[in-house]
Order: C-alpha cells, then sequence, then structure tokens
C-alpha cells in the first residue's frame, strides 16, 4: 500500500502553530517520511512521519502512519493509528476512510488469528511445561525409590553380616564349652582311675572275705567312672574340633557354609 501524498503547500495553508513546532519542518519529514518508506523501511518512516504529525497535525498523516506501520508489521499500533483516523471529524477522505474501514477489519482478523496463535503456543508452553515438570517429580521419585532400595539392601546386608558374626560366635563359644566339657571329662576319668588303683591296692592289702568284695566292688565302680570320664572327654574333643570354626570371622559378602548349633543339636548354615 502506496503512502497518500500529502502537499507542503497543503501544510503551509494549516493554522500556525507554535515556532517550536514549526523549526521542526514538518514539509522535511513528510519528504524524509516518503524516501524511507519507499526503501523499505517502514518503522523509520513511520517515526518521521510521527514526527511531523506532533509539528503540524494532518489527518492524512495519521493514514500515512498507519500505513507505514503495518508495512512495519507492528499491526496493533497500526491498528490504532486507522481507528484514529477514522475518528477524526474533519480533513477526512471518503476514500481513505473506507481502506481505513478495510484495513481494520484486516488488522482485526489478522490480530485475533495471532492472539489464537499466542493462544495456542501458550498453552503447548504450559503443556510442555507440566509435562517437564512431571518428568522431573517421575525422575525424583525413581531415584529416591533406588535410593530407598540400595538403603534397603544395605541393611539387609548388614543384618546377614550381624547375623553371621553370630553365628560364628556361637560356634567358637560352643567348641569352647564342648572342650571343656571334654577337660572336665578326662580330668574326672584320671582322678577315678587314680581312685579305682588305690581301690585296688586295698583290694591287694585285705585279708577278710568281706573287705576284698567291698574294695572290688569300688574298684570296679572307680573303673566305670574313670571309662566314662575318658569317654565324655574323647567326645568332647572330637566335637569341640568338629564345631570349632576353621575360617576367621565372615567377612561383607562372603558366602559360607558353617555348622551352627541349633537348640540341642547342630544345623547347617549359610553365612552371607
Amino acid at each position: 500500500m502506496r503512502l497518500v501524498f500529502v502537499l507542503s503547500a497543503a501544510l503551509a495553508l494549516s493554522p500556525p502553530v507554535a515556532f517550536a513546532q514549526r523549526a521542526k519542518n514538518p514539509a522535511a519529514l513528510i519528504k524524509e517520511g516518503e524516501r524511507l518508506y519507499q526503501a523499505g523501511k517502514y518503522q523509520e518512516a513511520a517515526d518521521a512521519l510521527k514526527k511531523a504529525h506532533e509539528a503540524q497535525p494532518n489527518p492524512r498523516l495519521i493514514f500515512n502512519i498507519a500505513v507505514a506501520l503495518e508495512n512495519a508489521g507492528d499491526l496493533r499500533e497500526a491498528l490504532s493509528w486507522y481507528q484514529q483516523y477514522v475518528g477524526n471529524t474533519e480533513g477526512t477522505d471518503p476514500a481513505l476512510l473506507k481502506r481505513s474501514a478495510r484495513s481494520i477489519d484486516k488488522l482485526r482478523l489478522l490480530l485475533d488469528k495471532e492472539n489464537q496463535a499466542q493462544a495456542t503456543a501458550e498453552a503447548e508452553r504450559q503443556k510442555l511445561q507440566g509435562e517437564a515438570e512431571a518428568a522431573k517429580k517421575r525422575a525424583e521419585e525413581e531415584q529416591l525409590a533406588a535410593q530407598r532400595a540400595e538403603e534397603e539392601n544395605l541393611r539387609q546386608r548388614q543384618a546377614e553380616l550381624d547375623r553371621a558374626i553370630k553365628s560364628y560366635q556361637r560356634q567358637k563359644i560352643a567348641a569352647y564349652a564342648v572342650g571343656g566339657v571334654a577337660v572336665l571329662g578326662v580330668g574326672a576319668g584320671v582322678l577315678f582311675g587314680l581312685q579305682a588303683r588305690d581301690e585296688r591296692e586295698k583290694f591287694d592289702a585285705a585279708r577278710t572275705e568281706d573287705t576284698k568284695q567291698t574294695f572290688a566292688d569300688n574298684t570296679k565302680t572307680k573303673a566305670l567312672l574313670a571309662d566314662i570320664g575318658f569317654g565324655v572327654g574323647l567326645a568332647g574333643a572330637i566335637t569341640a574340633i568338629i564345631l570349632y570354626p576353621k575360617d576367621g570371622p565372615p567377612a561383607e559378602g562372603e558366602v559360607r557354609m558353617t555348622l551352627a548349633p541349633r537348640g540341642t543339636g547342630a544345623g547347617l548354615e549359610v553365612s552371607f
């Protein structure tokens, strides 16, 4: 759309304005605006024409400013200037009024489409932002779940290690206890053995039949007790050897097969 040429003579015939405004030389500003418009510098042309209109208002300048702004792509301000031209009560041209009305309708339609596009873009932006926030939240929840799972795994491993260490300690205690029983059994066997020997010596020294029978019974009893003591000692020693752990204390992550006491007996246990 071309600018509507404004004659400098027409401006000169317009009502007088302040000296400061005349010093701006409206005619030169209009000529500069025309030159910038023809050069495709629409925004600069609109600025020059605005200065000319400030210096000496003219309805045609309002229309030309609107045309320049429309070509510059500033649709909202262009619409405002078109509406300003249509709202003028004096100095308007019927042809320009029709052109302004068509331009107003066109700009409103374009602005409506622009607003719809902006609304759609904003809705899409908010949707993407919501999806990003949801994805971030899911990632944080998954990270927290993984952290909790790792903590639970560590807790279980520590609990298993503690159980394995306790089992190892129980084995040692049981081995020492059975070993102590073995020592006591051997000690009892030695003691009763010595007593049986003394009873035999007394049997040999006895002169009466009743006395000999008494010492003979005592010898048999002491000898039996000595045999039982030595048997308990031997069995205890063998059991203590079997129960005593052959390896050191279990380390974290170690899998070990051990013979662990289970009440009055022994059971097979796997330590981790």
